[in-house]
C-alpha cells in the first residue's frame, strides 16, 4: 500500500469509479490498497459471518464488508469488515461513503501493508470515533485489539471478545484455518 498524492475529501469523494481500484484517503494521502487474497477473503468472511449470526439473533446492530467511511475531512477509510451499533446503525443502505465512524473497524493486515500506514489507521479510526479497531495478521496468526489508549495482542489460543457485544466470542485459531 503506497501512498500517492495529497487531495481534499471533496476531491477524493469526486474521483471516477474504476473497477477493481480499492482507495483509502489518510491524513489527505490517497492510498491504494492491495488486491485481497483468498487467505484474506477467508478470514473476512469467517469474522463477517460471526458478526452478522450475533447481531441478527441480538437485533443490535449491523455488520459490513469493505463499507467506506467519512472518518473527517481527510480520512475516508474502507475497513475490511465494521460494526455498526445502536444509532450508528442506522444508515441510507443506497449511500456512500457512511458518515461518521463505525463502533468496532477490523483489518486483515497484508504483507504488502507497510507498517506506518497501518499504525496511523489505527491512530485515525480512535481519534475519530471508531472506538475498537481490531489487527489480523495471517503471518503471524495473531490479532492487535486497540480500544482508546489500551491494546491487547490474541494468539491461537486466545479468543477474540469485546465489551461492545456482550456474549461474543470468536476463537482466533477459528480465523487462519
Amino acid at each position: 500500500m503506497a501512498t500517492i498524492a495529497a487531495m481534499s475529501a471533496a476531491q477524493f469523494d469526486a474521483l471516477p469509479y474504476e473497477e477493481g481500484r480499492r482507495w483509502e484517503l489518510l491524513d489527505g494521502g490517497l492510498i491504494e490498497a492491495s488486491s485481497p487474497t483468498p487467505e484474506h477473503q477467508d478470514i473476512v468472511f469467517t469474522l463477517l459471518a460471526a458478526l452478522k449470526q450475533y447481531l441478527r439473533i441480538r437485533g443490535a446492530g449491523r455488520a459490513h464488508q469493505d463499507l467506506e467511511f467519512a472518518l473527517s475531512e481527510q480520512d475516508r477509510l474502507r475497513p475490511d469488515v465494521c460494526v455498526l451499533l445502536n444509532e450508528r446503525a442506522v444508515l441510507d443502505p443506497k449511500r456512500v461513503p457512511v458518515q461518521g465512524a463505525p463502533n468496532i473497524a477490523a483489518e486483515v493486515i497484508s504483507p504488502s501493508e507497510r507498517a506506518g500506514d497501518t499504525r496511523r489507521k489505527v491512530l485515525t479510526c480512535l481519534r475519530t470515533g471508531v472506538q475498537e479497531v481490531w489487527q489480523i495478521y495471517p503471518a503471524t496468526r495473531e490479532i492487535l485489539v486497540y480500544a482508546g489508549s489500551n491494546r491487547r495482542e490474541l494468539k491461537e489460543g486466545d479468543d477474540l471478545t469485546t465489551v461492545l457485544l456482550p456474549g461474543w466470542s470468536l476463537p482466533v485459531a477459528s480465523l487462519f484455518k
